[in-house]
């Protein structure tokens, strides 16, 4: 698992220099890279993250108070592919 950590840190590394460059699709591939390697790290399904941004966005509604903003909607995109 450390290798895996350590390949975690390289990973947000690299996506602060494609951000810096503003490299923008670069990032978002990164950025897909370093959740994956996130859930790994924390043993976490791709069912579970799915579950819970659907609970966030449940509770959020059913407040009535603030409102979802989409951030990674990619994520969820994912997501979905890979548990079909």
């Amino acid at each position: 698992m450390k290798r895996l950590e350590e390949a975690l840190e390289q990973v947000s590394k690299a996506i602060e220099v494609v951000r810096f460059f503003k490299c923008d699709s670069a990032a978002a591939l990164l950025e897909m890279a370093e959740l994956e390697l996130r859930m790994k790290v924390h043993d976490i399904s791709e069912a579970e993250l799915s579950a819970f941004c659907h609970e966030l966005e449940n509770r959020v509604h059913t407040s009535g108070r603030g409102q979802v903003i989409p951030l990674r909607p990619k994520y969820e995109r994912l997501a979905r592919r890979k548990s079909t």
